[in-house]
């Protein structure tokens, strides 16, 4: 097993302060569970904390009614970061609107170093 380098091992939690939407998301979710996917995530994103680049996904807000598009990110706190101005009436013009947030920034999945 590779050893982690120095600095890189601890899992931190950003201070931006949650939106109304990711209030309502975060909500009702097991705290246990989001550290594991926040762990998981970390890992991902070469042992950062904070968005991960190109990993922009659709979040259902209200069922059948309304999605939004997010991005993961590798904090404790703060498992995805939800825009609030990307909020839509179809999971399909979501979807298109992410894949178009993905490629106007020009990013991919992170490379792992592990």
């Amino acid at each position: 097993m590779q050893e982690i380098p120095w600095g890189k091992e601890t899992l931190g939690a950003l201070d931006t302060p949650l939106n109304e939407l990711e209030k309502k998301a975060l909500q009702n979710l097991d705290v246990d569970k989001l550290n594991d996917m926040a762990e998981c995530l970390f890992a991902l994103n070469n042992r950062h904390y904070g968005p991960i680049p190109g990993t922009y996904m659709v979040m259902c807000i209200e069922p059948n009614k309304t999605w939004c598009v997010g991005q993961l990110s590798a904090d404790r706190a703060k498992p995805f970061v939800l825009f609030p101005d990307l909020v839509f009436n179809s999971v399909k013009e979501a979807t298109e609107a992410a894949e178009a947030l993905k490629a106007e920034k020009a990013e991919g999945v992170p490379c792992r170093n592990i």
